[in-house]
């Protein structure tokens, strides 16, 4: 079965993606692969349709492409050193092959790398599922303390799919309402 437009484009992602960490910090393939999993689950969830959960998926995978580049840069990979080095580094590869992306859906990956753990920026642009998705990842990874996981969820996850997975995942240590 030939694999539609959306599925080429996710497809070219995930391999240059992982191309680029096995390059150069391949500790990121992991962290990148379930935070796509999880944001296409959500949006899927969501009921999104396939070109917005495709851009989504895009973009998920691309979200820490600015992580080494800071590391390298500024001996850290603080959201505002990789946001700002990763929308840098997306917006080079959209460049390099404008076939892979129209340029105004370009545009957004770009901005969503720039804006990943922004909160007010996911709802403006609408990645509420790829905010999430990496919040739940990044709490299992230990970047966030996990006994912190019911003010995180109370203040910083918004959507239906990401509250029933968030309450899956982290109940024990989720206050019952």
């Amino acid at each position: 079965m030939e694999k539609s437009r959306t599925e080429q484009q996710i497809a070219q992602a995930m391999s240059r993606v992982i191309d680029y960490y096995a390059a150069c910090d391949s500790t990121q393939i992991a962290h990148t692969l379930c935070v796509h999993e999880y944001t296409r689950m959500l949006a899927m969830r969501e009921g999104y349709d396939e070109r917005k959960t495709g851009l989504l998926e895009i973009a998920a995978l691309l979200h820490d492409i600015g992580c080494p580049s800071a590391k390298w840069k500024y001996g850290d990979s603080q959201p505002i050193h990789q946001q700002r080095e990763g929308m840098c580094i997306a917006a080079d590869w959209f460049a390099s092959d404008p076939s892979w992306l129209e340029a105004q859906d370009a545009q957004w990956v770009v901005d969503v790398v720039g804006a990943h753990h922004n909160a007010v920026k996911a709802e403006k642009l609408g990645f509420e599922v790829l905010y999430e998705a990496d919040l739940i990842v990044n709490l299992f990874e230990g970047y966030y303390p996990v006994d912190y996981a019911n003010v995180y969820f109370h203040k910083m996850v918004r959507t239906k799919s990401g509250k029933q997975l968030f309450r899956q995942l982290f109940a024990r240590w989720l206050n019952k309402d």
